[in-house]
């Protein structure tokens, strides 16, 4: 029965052809965001939907001008890439909102089109390409256009409605170049794109094919290495063997310690409440803030630049570290996320959420600039902004409307509630982080337990207890 609902759903849904490949932003999200233009373009636009816009009139001038670099050095003209887009106009149109297309022929609508298609190619080439190869094109687009707009494309090709069809830019780079190197070059653009000179190792799905440039950078946030899979599960697997603990004490000293809170944190985890029922633990659906777990001998680890769902913890004798994948945080981190949560839950998408479910995970862990600090000293954030603060702000302007999937983070959610309800893990690790930590701590703590030491020894001698010496 469930297999026939399931065959059944994939039918309807095949059928269902109302929602547009590339949607609008939903509109409850524009009138719950004061800072708007962080859907809309600020220098070109892409598609109809943001098209003839006034203030977008500098870039689009260029166009034409990057048709031509894109099509320099072939043996082809512009009527023969035109006619290529014409003959798949239909599929073309069906990726907008019917009403933004209608408003253009056929024949405006292709060149549309083409020259927002040859734009982003140029784009991709400057960033894929060896320098040495497109020198003059990197130059003469950083002189036309400058500094200021060539670094404000970048922000605009992050935009949900700024976007072109994946199969028209695998066509006319397969026309141009030949052969089928797009999905390739298009990969190598996102990574740039996202991580800039750094080399992550993801295993970037390209089947069924994306859309867009935009989903295809989702795709690149959230693909894992399968390799990586093979490493979480052994670690998963070896959750519960016996580490060395990280701590300069004696290891002897620091057993005997761990036996005995052990065996009275069972003692407490056995104890009833009055009404004779167990104590009840906290929920296991949220994380914690870094300060907190921090606090109770969760410590952090930076886990390279890669996928987002690489999110592991790893239990010591005492303590146990929570391995975050790194990021960047710039001024472009908060137009970024929010399109990205706008795309996951538009109408038509059945898919997970990964990228609002991480949003979400990092909106509980920075709570405040001491958080945001801690994670900028382990270099899991890079921040770009300046301030701490600011990492804060960018994270808790960020709603997620629900989008979020609870339990992709659910194996690691369970291992830090089991961390934090073992009282001889907490307590050791508390003991651990107040006193053996630093060495200066260690002093402190040995000078006062001398202090008090002889504290007592000298109240005892002074005592009327203590036995005057035999005269001789």
């Amino acid at each position: 029965m469930e297999d026939t609902e399931r065959e059944n759903f994939r039918i309807f849904i095949q059928d269902a052809s109302i929602f547009p490949e590339i949607p609008k932003v939903p509109l409850f999200m524009r009138l719950e965001t004061q800072d708007n233009d962080d859907f809309d373009p600020k220098v070109v636009s892409l598609g109809p939907y943001h098209h003839g816009k006034p203030e977008l009139k500098f870039v689009e001038d260029f166009k034409p001008k990057a048709l031509q670099m894109f099509i320099h050095g072939s043996n082809k003209d512009v009527n023969f890439f035109l006619e290529q887009i014409h003959e798949g106009i239909e599929h073309a149109r069906s990726c907008y909102l019917e009403e933004f297309t209608n408003k253009y022929n056929d024949y405006d609508f292709s060149r549309m089109m083409l020259l927002d298609a040859c734009f982003v190619l140029n784009l991709m080439e400057r960033e894929t390409r060896d320098f040495s190869q497109c020198w003059s094109k990197d130059q003469y687009m950083a002189y036309y256009l400058g500094t200021g707009v060539d670094t404000l494309i970048r922000r605009d090709m992050l935009l949900l409605e700024n976007q072109v069809p994946f199969q028209i830019l695998k066509l006319l780079f397969n026309s141009r170049f030949g052969g089928d190197g797009f999905e390739e070059t298009s990969k190598s653009f996102c990574y740039k794109i996202l991580f800039g000179p750094q080399e992550p190792r993801n295993n970037v799905v390209m089947e069924p094919q994306p859309f867009h440039l935009f989903e295809l950078l989702g795709r690149v946030m959230v693909s894992t290495n399968s390799d990586h899979h093979l490493r979480q599960s052994h670690n998963n697997d070896s959750m519960n063997n016996d580490h060395k603990p990280a701590t300069t004490c004696c290891p002897l000293v620091m057993d005997l310690i761990s036996k005995g809170i052990h065996q009275f944190g069972h003692c407490l985890d056995r104890c009833r409440n009055k009404e004779g029922n167990r104590i009840p633990t906290e929920s296991t659906e949220v994380f914690r803030s870094v300060t907190e777990m921090k606090s109770k001998g969760i410590h952090f680890t930076p886990g390279g630049f890669g996928s987002l769902m690489d999110v592991r913890l790893t239990s010591h004798y005492f303590d146990a570290e929570l391995s975050l994948p790194c990021w960047y945080v710039s001024e472009y981190t908060r137009v970024f996320f929010r399109n990205m949560i706008a795309y996951e839950i538009s109408p038509g998408k059945i898919m997970e959420s990964s990228v609002s479910s991480y949003i979400y995970l990092m909106k509980t862990l920075i709570i405040s600039p001491n958080d945001a600090k801690e994670l900028r000293r382990k270099r899991i954030i890079v921040n770009l902004l300046g301030s701490d603060e600011e990492v804060v702000q960018v994270f808790k302007a960020l709603n997620t409307y629900g989008g979020d999937y609870l339990h992709i983070y659910k194996d690691v959610k369970k291992k830090i509630e089991q961390h934090y309800n073992s009282k001889s893990q907490t307590w050791i690790a508390e003991l651990l982080d107040t006193y053996f930590r630093s060495p200066w701590s260690l002093i402190a703590l040995v000078a006062a337990v001398s202090l008090l030491f002889f504290t007592i020894l000298q109240t005892y001698f002074a005592s009327p207890l203590y036995p005057p010496a035999k005269r001789s």
